[in-house]
């Protein structure tokens, strides 16, 4: 079968970038559903920023406008975008890939889009899908994580043929990533034997509870463990903290986050997915504020896959991705969050039970299941005439 994915968003990216340096959870997610479906022996192409038209990872990427843009497809899945259901002339199915909050497919500009492309609605979790009210047909299908995450990678046929597409070599590059992920946590690549050093990581966007988070751990947590560390991994945060301009509404944050420096607070700069693994292993707990239109839960997925416990709030799709007291802790306030976060930073025995389960061979979610789910779901979609 013929899948097209389309997304217009300004990132450039292909199979190889997750390889190469980090990138956000919905441009991984076209990423991996791509991937898997080539596996199942689909043609697969992508139309997006992509430099120039090439095959990366078994799916072909096309610059939009390019001229190899095909002109018919079985299935096309467009990325958030309503519009770009009509990027392909001839589609027997129509797919419309919804990553946020689905507030914005009420808008009456939308309605003669639904008349004409007749598209089904794809939902990354079922708490997501519950808010939307509208009338349109619509399915979940839980995103997937790479097997980065599951197991240490070993370089492949994909890494050569990145060096042949883009004329180095990308393993240097990986390892002195993973070489500044464990220096911003005073770890090695590979970590000792042994239970982690109280090290927490936190991946929220600045404005998605980050403020609270810094609070919580300045005036709850480091009073009573000075020598735990938090490692904000954020790129805005790492071009502020080096004099660069921020977004306004970021400011107040950046500047909360610098004078947390003294409660053993550091901003990090966001690794490839190699070193966000490594990172992952290495530290004691995810810390997780949550938002409530947060219901991919992308990094979550990646870091409890990798084995690091988390605590979270009860915002977006966080219950679907947690298995509370069990992989980590759901939590209803402050002092629940400090408590518990002090008991994983300090316990050994705990950090250990909680690690294993996240790391549970029945609880990962391979892509590969995505795009087996993705395929069933195809078949019950009635083929327009193309």
């Amino acid at each position: 079968m013929r899948y097209v994915f389309v997304d217009d968003s300004p990132l450039p990216y292909d199979g190889f970038t997750p390889l190469r340096r980090p990138l956000g959870g919905p441009e991984k997610a076209v990423i991996g559903i791509a991937s898997a479906l080539f596996a199942r022996g689909h043609d697969v192409k992508v139309i997006n920023r992509a430099s120039h038209a090439h095959v990366a990872d078994g799916a072909y990427w096309i610059p939009i406008g390019d001229a190899a843009t095909p002109k018919a497809t079985d299935v096309l899945i467009a990325l958030r975008k309503p519009t770009l259901l009509g990027a392909v002339r001839a589609a027997a199915r129509r797919v419309l890939w919804v990553m946020g909050t689905p507030d914005y497919l009420a808008a009456p500009a939308n309605a003669a889009l639904w008349d004409s492309f007749h598209p089904v609605l794809l939902f990354v979790s079922n708490g997501q899908q519950q808010t939307y009210k509208g009338k349109i047909r619509r399915s979940v299908i839980v995103p997937g994580v790479r097997s980065v995450y599951f197991e240490k990678p070993k370089f492949s046929p994909v890494v050569d043929s990145m060096t042949e597409h883009y004329g180095y070599d990308p393993a240097e590059e990986i390892a002195s990533q993973r070489n500044e992920a464990m220096q911003a946590v005073e770890e090695a690549a590979t970590p000792p034997p042994g239970p982690p050093p109280p090290h927490a990581v936190v991946t929220a966007h600045p404005l998605h509870g980050l403020d609270w988070l810094v609070d919580v751990w300045t005036k709850k947590i480091h009073p009573k463990m000075p020598t735990a560390r938090l490692a904000v991994y954020s790129a805005v945060l790492s071009k502020g903290i080096k004099g660069e301009e921020v977004p306004a509404p970021v400011a107040p944050v950046l500047k909360q986050v610098m004078a947390a420096a003294a409660a053993n607070v550091v901003v990090v700069d966001p690794l490839n997915d190699e070193g966000m693994a490594d990172v992952y292993r290495s530290s004691r707990v995810h810390l997780y504020p949550g938002d409530a239109q947060d219901f991919a839960c992308w990094t979550l997925q990646e870091s409890q896959a990798a084995g690091l416990p988390a605590v979270a709030r009860a915002l977006g799709g966080v219950d679907e991705h947690l298995d509370n007291g069990s992989s980590g802790y759901i939590v209803p306030d402050a002092e629940a969050f400090a408590n518990v976060t002090l008991q994983i930073l300090k316990d050994d025995a705990f950090h250990k039970n909680m690690s294993e389960a996240a790391a549970l061979v029945t609880r990962r979610r391979a892509w590969a299941m995505a795009a087996e789910e993705l395929d069933a779901l195809v078949a019950t979609i009635p083929a327009a005439g193309v």
